[in-house]
C-alpha cells in the first residue's frame, strides 16, 4: 500500500458503483465505499476510486483526489490497482 499523487481527473457520466464488504468471500449487506470511474487523460486510463462515503459530482467535471492511497493486486494474469481515498473535490480546468 502506498501514497499516490494522481493528477488532475475527468469526471465519467457513470453513476458511481456500491462496493459492498465481503465475508468469507460472501457479498454482505454492510456498504463500504463507493466507487467513482475517473478518467486520467494524461495517461489515457480509466480509474476507479472508492470513497467511503456517497458524493454528487457534476460529469465531465475536473477533480482531484485527496489522499489517494493504492494496493496493486493480481486478477487473472493482469496487475491492478486498488484505489481509495478520502474524498474528491472539484478543480478549475
Amino acid at each position: 500500500m502506498f501514497s499516490l499523487n494522481l493528477p488532475k481527473l475527468l469526471t465519467t457520466n457513470t453513476e458511481p458503483r456500491t462496493k459492498y464488504t465481503y465475508i468469507n468471500q460472501e457479498r454482505s449487506d454492510t456498504i463500504e465505499g463507493y466507487v467513482y470511474r475517473l478518467i486520467d487523460i494524461a495517461n489515457g486510463e480509466i480509474l476507479n476510486v472508492t470513497l467511503p462515503k456517497y458524493k454528487k459530482i457534476p460529469s465531465q467535471s475536473y477533480v482531484e483526489i485527496l489522499n489517494a492511497v493504492g494496493t496493486p493486486y493480481v486478477s487473472g494474469n493482469r496487475a491492478v490497482m486498488s484505489i481509495k481515498a478520502d474524498d474528491i473535490v472539484l478543480v478549475d480546468d
